[in-house]
């Protein structure tokens, strides 16, 4: 258990310490870790749950009462305030003050007894102490479920439209340039969650973040270059290094060469530059409508 709690302690150490688009990166990498430790372990989710709490010095929560809770919850609640409490009809009780403030049913009890008559919600006046206690324990569950973003489970991402999404890539976004639906990407949908699948799209480069979860990473495909050289020749091969002053590359013989910048003109093709193009450019329906399609690739 120690191990679990200074591996989520260094996630979150470095998530605070990184920009917020590597911090999700964090998170979708762990999350992605802990939902293959549940399929080989069932309980691996209360387990987190708990490492998590001791963490950040939160009381632990009795699973068995959350269950409880959950089957009073969503017969009585539910049809108002969703299964889940995001709210439907009724308001979200997962950010709701009075839940967060309440200790086993000392602030929501009265009003799930008496009810709120002015607001359309009935008296539940036959529940006992112990099932409101319940209830409580499973809306604080369904609250660190939410501020937990190493399990919190992104849920409906995929709200696009495939046929635009298609449309998008064979044309304005020149994506089959690069990429083929019957070669590198057959597939894709079953390899990546879409939570996961939609970071790569976005994000394509691998990073440290990766290989610190102990992740299987691919590495990237290597950037490469062309020297114009002002005597008109062209050397072509892998990008070494490059920097103000100086390019360096490997020719297709694998020799070394080294050129000063100053009367040479550098072309460089990096497979995930056309990503990174695109960052700018996406509309929020051009983004969901390509990940939709990219779903569709089974």
């Amino acid at each position: 258990m120690l191990s679990r709690c200074l591996r989520a302690g260094a996630a979150l150490l470095l998530a605070g310490c990184l920009s917020a688009r590597q911090a999700d990166q964090v998170a979708g990498a762990e999350k992605e870790r802990n939902a293959q430790q549940q399929k080989k372990d069932p309980n691996q989710k209360e387990k987190a749950s708990a490492d998590l709490a001791d963490l950040m010095g939160g009381p632990r929560l009795d699973q068995a009462a959350v269950e409880r809770g959950r089957k009073i919850f969503i017969p009585t609640c539910g049809f108002c305030h969703g299964n889940d409490a995001h709210g439907k009809s009724g308001p979200d009780l997962v950010r709701s003050a009075l839940v967060l403030h309440d200790n086993k049913g000392d602030t929501i009890g009265p009003v799930i007894r008496n009810g709120r008559s002015d607001r359309g919600m009935p008296a539940f006046s036959s529940l006992s102490t112990e099932q409101i206690a319940d209830i409580s324990t499973f809306l604080h569950s369904r609250a660190a479920d939410v501020s937990n973003r190493f399990t919190y489970k992104i849920g409906d991402l995929i709200t696009g439209d495939p046929r635009k999404g298609a449309k998008f890539f064979n044309g304005a976004g020149h994506c089959d340039s690069c990429h083929s639906p019957s070669g590198d990407l057959a597939h894709i949908a079953t390899k990546y969650e879409p939570v996961e699948l939609q970071r790569r799209m976005l994000y394509p480069a691998p990073n440290l973040i990766d290989l610190y979860l102990g992740k299987q990473v691919k590495p990237p495909a290597p950037s490469k270059v062309t020297v114009h050289q002002a005597s008109g020749e062209e050397v072509s091969g892998t990008l070494d290094h490059i920097d103000e002053f100086t390019v360096a590359l490997h020719d297709a013989s694998g020799w070394y060469r080294s050129f000063s910048r100053e009367n040479a003109k550098v072309d460089i093709h990096d497979p995930r530059a056309a990503h990174e193009a695109l960052l700018p450019k996406y509309t929020d329906d051009a983004m969901h409508n390509v990940l939709a399609y990219l779903e569709t690739l089974k």
